[in-house]
């Protein structure tokens, strides 16, 4: 949501999860319901949302978001595993098992702690995300 308040914008999101875990559900049900405005404010840093801090033009942005979602639509998923990072206390692994159809993948999903409280998602194993089979070449 953006409000005009003396000639400057005042771009005001929703608060980040309280837990790391809530922060991948929440995501998560963004992905499903294709609600990109959900997906950015529940993706970013330490220092907040990528609607807020991102150097990326809206559009960009917007297309980042679109490629998340194709990789990451599933059927259901489940966290199955959470690592605390041991040099970064505010930074968290958590492995989740996405199901798409008959195939299973387990995706890593890095969130971390804002300055301002709760926990956004910073990074995602796309790679990891229902990849393609590799064709076999050669004799």
């Amino acid at each position: 949501m953006v409000a005009a308040c003396g000639g400057r914008s005042v771009v005001t999101v929703t608060p980040a999860p309280s837990a790391p875990e809530a922060a991948v559900e929440q995501f998560l049900a963004a992905v499903r319901a294709g609600d990109f405005a959900r997906m950015g404010e529940l993706w970013g840093t330490e220092r907040g949302p990528s609607t807020v801090w991102s150097p990326n033009p809206p559009d960009v942005r917007r297309r980042q978001l679109t490629i998340m979602q194709r990789l990451l639509r599933n059927d259901e998923h489940r966290i199955v595993g959470s690592e605390v990072s041991p040099t970064a206390p505010n930074r968290r692994t958590l492995s989740v098992e996405l199901v798409r159809g008959t195939r299973r993948s387990v995706v890593p999903f890095t969130v971390v702690a804002t300055r301002a409280g709760g926990w956004l998602v910073a990074e995602i194993g796309l790679d990891a995300a229902f990849p393609r089979a590799t064709r076999r070449t050669g004799p």
